[in-house]
């Protein structure tokens, strides 16, 4: 498997949790009542799903460094969690810039940030649509 279908699989990937989260809030939505508690149910299974996205490409981006594709650039990167961090921080798009990718590490960075870019528009599209729909 070459480095670009690498890449594809890690993108295709992430993006599945996504699309089914999506589909399970459409059905918590769906339902009517006086509570928010549907709304706030499938909030919650969009969240879920990007803190599950941001564990997928920690892992592709730990796999990158162990097959010499790249790496993560800070004083000390030891844990698990160091991956998991920066992985979240781009997705979310916030980029903080004190752990930076080095090699091909930063395709897979871009390429998830784009992936966090497309769910955080879709998801904030999806749930203002959701709440408009709600108040008529």
């Amino acid at each position: 498997m070459g480095t670009a279908s690498r890449f594809r699989a890690v993108r295709d990937l992430s993006l599945l949790p996504h699309v089914d989260a999506a589909r399970g809030e459409s059905r918590f939505s769906a339902r009517q009542g006086p509570t928010p508690f549907p709304l706030l149910a499938g909030s919650s299974l969009v969240l879920l799903s990007h803190l599950v996205i941001a564990g997928i490409f920690a892992g592709g981006m730990y796999l990158a460094s162990v097959w010499g594709l790249g790496g993560l650039e800070k004083d000390v990167i030891n844990s698990w969690m160091d991956y998991y961090y920066f992985a979240l921080i781009t997705i979310s798009t916030v980029g903080l810039g004190d752990i930076l990718p080095a090699g091909h590490m930063r395709a897979i960075s871009g390429i998830a940030a784009l992936t966090g870019f497309l769910m955080i528009s879709c998801t904030a599209q999806y749930v203002y649509q959701t709440m408009s729909e709600k108040e008529n």
